[in-house]
């Protein structure tokens, strides 16, 4: 993500925030209930071109700052992302001492000239922060000129610091119009529709002030010159004072439009918008507004304050389920309430040790019927919770680089299953095992490092459901299958190494059907997704085949599959150069599936992943070892037929 435009925002923000200093907050706050929690949870916002629970939106906005989706007060109270977020809304003097900003790298403190923590890692409040802000503005807009791939990791931690540090500062800030009071001083008929001495909140100027103007606009003739003069006067003095709290209130769009035929939703700071450019006022987006204002005057009193968060939830849900927009955020909440892929995480880390020991007690007959179970459990978790994902976003099982290590995962693990299924070597059981406890990590590590909604809108050539339906689909399979076959591989090259069941030629022959099995099922796939993916992009770009990288990454898989296919078919290769050739394909499905995007050219290149280089780079060091490792053993076996063949000359 590009910090330009957050820089740009901040600096904005903060001139604002400048002029007009933040209210004073209490210091205390009673805990916030369970239902009030559950209210908001399920409140529809629009964030990154999508509807989504206020749930959603905190858990996401609270990884990026923290780095995690809960948080430990000084005082021991553990907070999750929608309590905290409530926090940040209505007791920001407190959220402001919560120390929740990771920062991996002192020095990026150092920089900004406020105090170290010890640890190298280390996680900051806000009130720590303050005083640098400045200092890490300027660092920010000097860092920003220079290009991503050339900052060093200070450059680069100040850049993402400074974006954590604007969005928390909207969020602290975000209530602030909902203090602020509003008049109009003087005889003109503007200022006669304000007759209070006391100002009013800004749901109900706006909405006498526009129809003050829509009556105006509709009789234009019956005020002279001067009247309007006046007039005019009054209400642009108006507009510099609503303009300034309204600024502030942009960060959470949670106000549906009452044009059916809009899509944007509105933020407080848009319904203002809205209603001086409709002039006649916009009555739903008001009310909502003004059940909003409500809130931070009665945060102290949990009965008034749910009452008003109530009134706020129902008038949101009926409109944005009047427009067809609300029916799948329950479900969203419940997926990540169930918290169905984390859970099968670890309970493949479980199956992987009662793998484990079947190994150890090979005559046990319970360990050996439950080990299979056990995989078994997890893998249903994660079909439900790319099920839950397809139905959420209306979407087939892969949209995003995200839903792409679930789904191969999961294809892996099945298609291994299948394999133990037939073959019963125990083998492609401890296979599906490790293979979803490395999948499940690797899905974890990837969503805590993004930090972002793994679930957002799609980039326009992704927009169609029947690509990534067949398509993309289709080629994920065949990534799935390359990725096992070479797992497989290891299991032979290793077991060669070490002599394991060395008089047992059965288990050699079998793990070598399995790897040429599955080589042979990926290509098959390989060769129909890209395929698929060239007609996809003759519709999208108006060409069949254009070199892109990514495109040359489907070619290699499918034409080094080949390669090994037919060079066992010519006997130019036995069992070990087969297992070899398939860490090999690995190899490459990796440099397709991950290494294409890290070189930011292309059509393709909107998959780009930071920081994800080193890790393929130590991935294919390991691959080449393991390869290497074959060699040796190849070396070993003709030492070994040399020195039987001179015995037996001798």
């Amino acid at each position: 993500m590009s910090a330009s435009p957050f820089i740009r925002k901040s600096l904005v923000l903060l001139l604002a925030l400048g002029l007009f200093p933040s209210l004073s907050f209490g210091a205390e706050r009673e805990p916030w209930s369970k239902e009030i929690v559950n209210l908001f949870a399920t409140l529809p916002v629009q964030d990154g071109g999508r509807i989504k629970p206020l749930d959603t939106y905190a858990q996401f906005t609270m990884l990026q700052l923290n780095g995690k989706r809960s948080f430990t007060t000084e005082d021991g109270e553990r907070l999750k992302p929608v309590p905290w977020l409530l926090d940040a809304l209505f007791y920001p003097e407190i959220a402001s001492t919560y120390q929740h900003f990771i920062v991996d790298n002192y020095d990026v403190i150092s920089a900004m000239g406020v105090e170290i923590h010890d640890k190298r890692r280390s996680r900051y409040s806000y009130d720590e922060l303050k005083p640098g802000v400045d200092t890490l503005m300027n660092l920010a807009r000097e860092y920003n000129e220079i290009d991503a791939k050339k900052r060093d990791l200070v450059q680069q931690g100040v850049l993402d610091l400074t974006n954590n540090v604007f969005l928390f500062t909207q969020l602290i800030h975000f209530m602030d119009f909902a203090e602020a009071r509003f008049t109009v001083k003087g005889d003109t008929v503007l200022g006669q529709a304000f007759p209070e001495e006391e100002g009013l909140p800004m749901s109900v100027t706006l909405e006498r002030a526009m129809k003050v103007l829509g009556s105006l606009r509709g009789n234009p003739d019956n005020l002279g010159d001067d009247a309007v003069n006046a007039v005019v006067a009054d209400f642009s003095q108006l507009l510099e004072d609503l303009e300034a709290p309204a600024m502030r209130a942009q960060a959470i769009a949670l106000f549906p439009p009452s044009d059916p035929e809009a899509k944007e939703w509105q933020s407080p700071a848009d319904v203002m918008a809205s209603a001086i450019a409709e002039v006649h006022g916009t009555p739903v987006s008001l009310s909502m507004l003004g059940a909003l204002e409500k809130l931070p005057a009665v945060k102290d009193d949990r009965a008034a304050f749910t009452e008003a968060a109530k009134q706020l939830e129902s008038e949101t849900v009926a409109l944005a389920t009047e427009r067809g927009e609300y029916s799948k955020v329950p479900l969203e909440v419940h997926y990540y309430k169930g918290k169905y892929i984390f859970y099968s995480q670890w309970l493949y880390v479980l199956s992987f040790l009662v793998v484990a020991i079947s190994w150890l007690i090979p005559r046990s007959k319970w360990i050996h019927y439950a080990a299979p179970a056990t995989v078994l459990f997890p893998t249903l978790l994660l079909i439900i919770g790319i099920t839950l994902r397809c139905i959420i976003r209306d979407r087939p099982p892969i949209s995003t680089l995200y839903e792409t290590i679930l789904f191969i995962t999961a294809t892996a693990v099945l298609v291994s299953l299948f394999i133990e299924y037939v073959n019963r070597q125990r083998v492609a059981v401890a296979m599906a095992s490790f293979l979803g406890m490395a999948g499940m990590f690797l899905a974890y590590r990837y969503e805590m490092k993004e930090g972002v909604d793994t679930m957002p809108s799609l980039v326009a050539v992704l927009d169609t459901n029947f690509w990534l339906a067949t398509h993309v689909t289709i080629i994920n399979i065949g990534y799935a299958a390359g990725m096992l076959s070479g797992a497989i591989a290891h299991v032979y090259i290793v077991s060669r190494l070490l002599n394991f069941k060395k008089d047992n030629k059965e288990y050699y022959r079998s793990l070598n059907r399995m790897v040429y099995g599955v080589l042979a099922f990926g290509l098959v796939f390989s060769t129909v997704g890209t395929i698929l993916g060239g007609i996809w992009a003759n519709d999208s770009w108006g060409r069949f085949w254009g070199w892109d990288p990514k495109e040359n990454g489907a070619l290699m898989i499918v034409l080094w599959s080949l390669v090994i296919l037919h060079a066992k078919m010519g006997r130019y290769i036995k069992e070990l150069g087969i297992s070899q050739g398939a860490i090999i394909l690995a190899m490459i499905v990796a440099f397709s599936w991950w290494g294409v995007n890290q070189l930011g050219v292309g059509l393709h290149s909107y998959g780009f992943t930071s920081g994800i280089m080193n890790a393929l780079v130590v991935y294919w060091v390991f691959e080449l070892l393991v390869i290497g490792l074959g060699a040796v053993v190849w070396l070993r076996d003709r030492n070994d037929a040399a020195a039987s063949k001179t015995a037996t000359a001798s």
